[in-house]
């Protein structure tokens, strides 16, 4: 085996290692903000039930949380699944 061949599964198998290791802390944020998003909607509903009196700002900034967080959520998602389908194939391998 030549040292470039060598070379090249060490690069692949230590860039795979990093992109576990992101994953899971992508799937953490992910889980995190899945719980404030939880929350967050909780709060809308509340909001707009009537159980709670609340200006219209009030209302625009839960509104507008409930959005932020769903954008983080999709980004999130996104990250994870460009992880999965670059590095799944080395991932299976190694295991």
């Amino acid at each position: 085996m030549t040292v470039e061949a060598r070379w090249s599964q060490l690069a692949q198998a230590a860039d795979a290692s990093q992109a576990a290791y992101f994953r899971g802390t992508l799937a953490d944020e992910r889980q995190a903000v899945a719980t404030d998003l939880a929350g967050a909607r909780d709060r809308l509903d509340a909001l707009t039930e009537g159980e709670q009196v609340v200006g219209l700002r009030g209302m625009s900034r839960a509104r507008f949380k409930v959005r932020e967080l769903e954008n983080d959520l999709r980004e999130l998602n996104r990250l994870i699944g460009a992880l999965d389908r670059r590095f799944a194939a080395l991932w299976s391998v190694e295991r």
